[in-house]
């Protein structure tokens, strides 16, 4: 079983995980960069059930948006983003981790994809696909989730 271990910059906050993440996506939105304090947010997709969070109560976790199905979480001493909660209707409660968060980078997988590319700060030299604007880019995200989900990768 693949495991992989991470942490915010203190070390308050520290996870494991016990499964396979979903994919690995590039975010250029507004949000993202404010967040991660980044041109974007390069995340893994877990199922929440395959991270295990050593602390819960010390991440403090924030919506930017209506409805909050997305919320952030901060470590509450360090302020580092270190988990991010997703929680969409008829699908698994999933968890994104920021890449830089986890200490074994060098077995990380490749990133599958960009979303809301419209919003970069620079062009980003790949051949991944790249979805702008709102709706391109949730259907972009939707649609590959499901596609993993459906062929039981995880």
């Amino acid at each position: 079983m693949m495991q992989w271990s991470g942490s915010c910059n203190c070390t308050e906050v520290s996870f494991r995980t016990s499964g396979r993440p979903i994919f690995r996506a590039v975010c250029h939105c507004s949000i993202c960069q404010e967040f991660n304090a980044a041109e974007y947010a390069d995340i893994l997709t877990f199922r929440a059930r395959d991270i295990d969070l050593n602390s819960p109560g010390t991440v403090a976790y924030k919506s930017y948006k209506k409805p909050p199905l997305l919320r952030r979480g901060r470590c509450n001493t360090c302020g580092t983003p270190v988990i991010e909660k997703l929680n969409i209707p008829l699908f698994p409660k999933l968890i994104l981790v920021p890449v830089g968060r986890f200490a074994e980078q060098d077995l990380l997988p490749a990133r599958d994809f960009h979303i809301f590319y419209d919003c970069r700060v620079k062009d980003v030299p790949d051949n991944l696909p790249k979805a702008s604007g709102y709706l391109q880019s949730q259907t972009k995200f939707a649609a590959f989730l499901m596609r993993r989900l459906l062929r039981g990768r995880n």
